[in-house]
């Protein structure tokens, strides 16, 4: 089902919304319509026993001084949170959990008729893909001039803007499309070799759970070598982005690993709420309906003796992922299966030690320290997030998971903002492990009428 709009003015490119999205827009709406005939009609206790109660950070809100992303309020207060991590680290687990605990749907800055997009909000229900919250002009900050086919367009992708809480993104590894204005990031991290390696996946499948057959590793090992090597400087770039921009913009930043988000969900989501209520790191989470939320997302009773920590995202995400292992084997799964060469292992760990060493040097030629490095200048990023595979013992050392250093942003009454997708990204337009890697595919597939062997879905 599509809904067009039949005048399009200057040309402008259809748009469609999926069935989701108007799903959610007349139940809302319906919702809303009751609440104020209600409050009109109090002797309707027939109605009153039988309506659905919301939050009402789910009711719309049809105010006109809703004017932007970085001032309007949202369910949780100050404008939007970005949830901002490398492609294939865990952000869809993560939105899941979030939608589930609060009721909110979670948007995102990538294009909604892409391939991957329509997958995420047609079958995995995901239906923010491509909501960003009202239009943005990052240098006056107000809604920028819409033609009538933009406005209505606007109505029912942003109309319930407030309830709009935290974006998905992966810029700078790519540019969302359209800009964004937050204060407040979340930064999502996952070892670079489980990350990489699904990377490949999605690259040769164009699919966000299909895995493939051992016979193509085989085939284009010197491929997926490559893609390794390279792959491992934009990973660095990428995650060193958002702890110099946080810092430099005095954004706060929660950073969220991946493998803590599966070994023990409940705890990892209690520090992502309590930083989205702006309540500090959520070690001390005292909210008791925000644990019950919690217990109830990552599908837990709300006795305190059922506490587990078995790992098992099966039952988590919008999907399955692809290895069926939980707990410890599902981390570092790539180095159990040999995925990649030991002279591709000592690369990554060099490249990463070289980016280490630079910014140390420019950091001493400015005279100026980075408080991400106050722990230990000579840490490596691997080692930050306990990460490494030589100094450290990933995987094994995740048995007991390695403690985080904190990443604070500078410390000040009045707080920054960032705006994404203005600046350029961080791979170079020419970059054959990027987009084009969608080309390499089709050209290997005849165009996907003859798509790579893959295997059987495990459950």
């Amino acid at each position: 089902m599509q809904i067009h709009h039949d005048a399009k003015p200057n040309n402008e490119i259809e748009w469609k919304i999926w069935p989701a999205h108007l799903e959610l827009l007349r139940f809302l709406e319906n919702q809303h319509e009751n609440i104020h005939e209600r409050s009109n009609n109090p002797k309707r206790t027939d109605q009153r026993k039988r309506a659905v109660h919301l939050p009402s950070c789910l009711i719309p809100n049809t105010s006109k001084a809703n004017a932007s992303t970085a001032s309007s309020g949202n369910a949780f207060g100050s404008g939007i949170v970005l949830l901002a991590s490398y492609p294939r680290s865990g952000n869809t687990l993560l939105r899941t959990l979030l939608e589930r605990t609060t009721s909110i749907v979670t948007g995102s800055d990538t294009r909604p008729d892409r391939t991957l997009s329509k997958s995420l909000a047609m079958q995995y229900d995901l239906v923010g893909e491509g909501l960003v919250g009202n239009a943005i002009d990052a240098n006056t900050n107000k809604k920028k001039q819409q033609s009538s086919s933009s406005q209505l367009q606007n109505r029912f992708q942003t109309a319930y803007d407030p309830s709009l809480s935290i974006v998905k993104t992966h810029f700078p590894e790519r540019k969302g499309w359209k800009p964004v204005n937050s204060s407040r990031v979340l930064l999502l991290v996952r070892n670079p070799y489980d990350s990489i390696d699904s990377y490949w996946n999605l690259c040769c499948t164009n699919t966000h759970t299909t895995s493939l057959d051992e016979s193509v590793y085989k085939k284009y090992a010197e491929k997926f070598e490559s893609l390794a090597r390279h792959e491992i400087q934009i990973w660095c770039d990428f995650h060193y982005h958002w702890l110099d921009i946080c810092e430099k913009e005095g954004v706060p930043l929660l950073v969220v690993r991946y493998e803590d988000l599966v070994l023990d969900p409940e705890s990892e989501m209690q520090r992502v709420i309590a930083f989205l209520k702006e309540d500090g790191d959520g070690r001390n989470l005292h909210d008791s309906f925000w644990k019950w939320r919690i217990r109830h997302a990552v599908g837990k009773s709300n006795k305190p003796e059922s506490r587990s920590t078995t790992g098992s995202t099966s039952n988590l995400g919008s999907y399955q992922p692809r290895s069926s292992s939980g707990g410890i084997l599902s981390i570092g799964k790539t180095l159990r299966k040999d995925r990649y060469s030991e002279s591709t292992l000592t690369h990554m760990h060099d490249v990463v030690a070289t980016v280490e060493t630079n910014r140390n040097k420019k950091s001493s030629k400015f005279a100026s320290i980075s408080s991400i490095n106050k722990t230990k200048t000579d840490e490596t990023i691997l080692e930050k997030f306990g990460y490494d595979i030589y100094n450290q013992n990933f995987p094994e050392n995740f048995n007991q998971p390695p403690p985080l250093p904190t990443f604070a942003g500078k410390q000040s009454k009045t707080l920054g903002s960032i705006t994404i997708n203005k600046t350029p990204e961080i791979r170079r337009e020419d970059d054959e492990f990027g987009r084009k890697m969608t080309l390499w595919r089709r050209g290997e597939t005849n165009n996907d009428s003859k798509p790579f062997p893959t295997v059987a879905r495990r459950r």
